[in-house]
């Protein structure tokens, strides 16, 4: 046989382990960059998983992993979807979304516990250089729309300057980062002043980001969020707990919904879209198409409780039991989908898929073989996403991608024999290299 088709030694196998780490701490930095420029990095980590081959020797640890095996179910019972579905192109627009829930297998496969923080570190670099190009933007010092020749950089608008992804993206990813890195000023004690100063500098400028980036689901994530990481930090104590979380939202949100136009404005437009539809039936609204869709899906699912409609034709369900006096919500163009994961996962799966997706939370909540540090991450990380699926999507390139790098990294717990270095200059050099070069490739792609 050729020689390029044996196996690779020993040698060469840790070598791409060692690679296949790096690269992951890439992917996650481009999560909230660019979504062309993250699949062209996660395509080269395909190719090198699958050269370094011993796949039963690297994936049966992962495969034994409890939480890795929620996520395999739940992703084999949305492919199970696909077997009763008429709506084929979108079923498989749907799976190729749904593929993140196998990448805990992959990861894990490979994935050093000595990369972990470093992994959620560079998803909050990535939120760091998104936030300082909306304050670029908002300050009119760059254009809120920059291409180079017929190539798009990022697209977006003085009023609600999200640069990179969507508004309600930007804000969801600025939440998880501030709840993060309170937790970890609030909890660990060996961090270096330099990190110190960062967190609170980053906390104070991503909330401040946050209150004219017009995304309502990020500001009810970041309330959440907050709440959240003081009842883990004080748990033994709740009423300081509660009392110091509800006079915290409290204030923040007074303050934002005082002195911040954006949030003024939006959380007006919620108050408006309600008081339409009590009072009109009126579902034309944002808030309106989500609640309007979300009523007339549930109809759809108690039709088809125990194993929904399948996957691609959820959509074409609710839209032909909408009354024609809702045209805006059986339009396709005007909205896509529920933006309700919840209801969603009911009307493609029934209660089959649904009880998937909890038994996925419920294998995180009672997950034990990692430490207290790591598992309040994961829990925030996981009622966030919760919370973030009521009114927007699981299944896209942001969120969920997000969700699995993140909890692969918290419950990682083996060392693989690679030449592991701290982060240095050197290794700065590499990472920017790679990250120009990949999103050259993104954005030409």
């Amino acid at each position: 046989m050729i020689k390029i088709f044996n196996a690779p030694s020993l040698e060469i196998k840790n070598k791409i382990t060692l690679w296949l780490n790096h690269l992951l701490v890439l992917y996650t930095f481009l999560i909230p960059i660019n979504n062309n420029a993250k699949s062209s990095m996660f395509s080269v980590m395909l190719v090198l998983f699958l050269y370094r081959r011993d796949y039963k020797f690297y994936l049966k640890e992962a495969f034994s992993n409890k939480i890795v095996q929620a996520f395999l179910i739940f992703y084999f019972i949305n492919a199970l979807g696909m077997l009763y579905t008429d709506n084929i192109a979108f079923g498989k627009s749907h799976m190729d979304k749904a593929k993140y829930l196998l990448l805990p297998l992959m990861f894990l496969s490979f994935l050093d516990k000595r990369f972990a923080y470093r992994v959620i570190s560079a998803f909050i670099l990535g939120m760091f250089c998104a936030e300082i190009t909306s304050y670029l933007i908002s300050f009119s010092i760059i254009p809120p729309i920059f291409h180079i020749g017929d190539y798009e950089i990022y697209k977006t608008t003085i009023f609600s300057p999200a640069p990179f992804y969507n508004h309600i993206r930007h804000n969801y990813g600025l939440a998880i980062v501030v709840s993060y890195l309170l937790y970890q000023l609030l909890n660990k004690e060996t961090i270096s002043l330099k990190i110190k100063i960062f967190s609170i500098l980053f906390i104070t400028t991503a909330t401040l980001n946050m209150s004219f980036v017009a995304g309502r689901t990020g500001y009810i994530i970041f309330i959440i969020s907050i709440f959240v990481v003081f009842l883990l930090t004080y748990r033994e104590k709740l009423i300081k707990a509660f009392t110091i979380s509800i006079l915290l939202a409290t204030t923040i949100s007074f303050l934002a919904y005082n002195y911040s136009s954006t949030v003024n404005t939006r959380v007006n437009q919620t108050i408006s879209s309600i008081n339409k539809i009590n009072t009109n039936e009126d579902y034309s609204t944002s808030i309106g198409q989500r609640i309007g869709l979300t009523k007339y899906g549930f109809d759809v699912f108690k039709e088809n409780m125990f194993f929904g409609v399948g996957v691609g034709d959820f959509m074409d369900e609710v839209r032909s039991i909408i009354p024609d006096k809702y045209p805006y919500l059986k339009n396709k163009g005007v909205i896509a989908n529920p933006h309700n994961t919840h209801i969603q996962i009911l009307m493609q799966l029934g209660l089959m898929g649904y009880l998937a997706m909890i038994f996925l939370f419920y294998k995180i909540f009672t997950y034990k073989d990692i430490s207290k540090y790591n598992k309040d991450l994961l829990i925030i990380l996981s009622i966030s996403i919760l919370f973030y699926m009521i009114p927007s999507k699981l299944f896209e390139t942001f969120s969920l991608p997000l969700f699995v790098a993140f909890t692969s990294a918290l419950i990682c717990n083996k060392k693989y024999d690679i030449n592991y270095q701290p982060f240095n200059l050197k290794t700065f050099y590499f990472y920017l290299g790679f990250i120009v070069l990949f999103l050259i490739i993104g954005i030409t792609r």
